[in-house]
């Protein structure tokens, strides 16, 4: 017999919104969905870009579950300490103010959050 879970408010509405990014991009979501390369989508227009979309070949690369990453802050992956002027870059990219490219490292899920 299977059992059930309950679900956050915030995995509802994140399975909502990637629901509604399948629907609406449904080619492109196809394409980022079964690529081998890792893809993790933000809503940049969230508060703390929470994630709204991870293909299996990030899950893997990362160790998390879907259910582990979906409404996520961006954030909650990237090791520590970050170099402040690392997120000064993030955040302008995710308001539109950059176009520069950013190397962030994350880490894998049980990794502990700080590197020395």
């Amino acid at each position: 017999m299977a059992t059930r879970t309950r679900k956050s408010s915030e995995q509802k509405a994140a399975e909502s919104a990637v629901e509604g990014f399948r629907r609406y991009l449904g080619p492109f979501a196809v394409a980022a969905e079964t690529t081998r390369l890792a893809k993790v989508f933000t809503d940049a227009r969230g508060s703390d870009n929470p994630i709204v979309f991870a293909n299996d070949s990030f899950l893997s690369l990362s160790g998390y579950g879907r259910e582990d990453v979906l409404g996520q802050k961006f954030r909650f992956m990237i090791s520590t300490p970050v170099d402040p002027e690392v997120l000064a870059q993030l955040d302008a990219a995710f308001e539109g103010r950059s176009t520069s490219h950013l190397e962030i490292c994350f880490r894998r899920k049980g990794e502990a959050a700080s590197r020395r």
